[in-house]
């Protein structure tokens, strides 16, 4: 083999390795992007374990709709703190979702019904908060979160997993 032919070899084969090189960054980057949703997941399935979100939970879900902000301090703090944790929770989730850290999909499973559940609840009470702060930003997130997971149920139909999957076998 002359030099020149050597030479060119020597060239493929480092185009190859650099290719290579890149392919197994991208890979390494899409494993890495699947970890971070996957561990946000569980970190999202852990949240609702707790006992005092659980608790939080429990009394929200008690509440009339659409409570007003004097009719739900009236009830005592423990209520309007169980709203406010409840409703900056699942705020929190709102905006992973909304950044794609943790799919739409697996919320609309996971919570879908809650979040609705809760924002219809909360809602008057989310706009007096507002209000009073003047700061129209408060439960923002949630807000929006309740009005996509309404959209896409209306949207797609879909019926609760109960039905959905009623002859689903392991």
């Amino acid at each position: 083999m002359d030099l020149n032919t050597a030479a060119n070899l020597a060239e493929i084969i480092g185009v190859l390795i650099v290719v290579g090189g890149l392919a197994f960054a991208v890979i390494q980057v899409m494993q890495f992007r699947q970890h971070r949703r996957d561990m946000a997941a569980i970190e999202l399935a852990r949240s609702f374990e707790k006992p005092a979100f659980g608790h939080a939970l429990r009394l929200v879900l008690s509440l009339p709709d659409g409570i007003t902000a004097k009719e739900l301090r009236a009830k005592g703090t423990e209520y309007e703190d169980a709203a406010m944790l409840v409703s900056l929770t699942l705020e929190s989730v709102a905006i992973m979702v909304h950044r794609r850290i943790v799919s739409f999909d697996l919320v609309w499973e996971l919570m879908g019904g809650v979040v609705q559940t809760t924002w219809g609840k909360l809602g008057t009470w989310a706009q007096a908060v507002r209000d009073e702060q003047e700061q129209q930003k408060f439960d923002e997130w949630i807000q929006w979160l309740a009005k996509q997971m309404k959209r896409y149920g209306d949207e797609t139909g879909l019926e609760p997993a109960h039905h959905q999957y009623k002859n689903w076998r392991p």
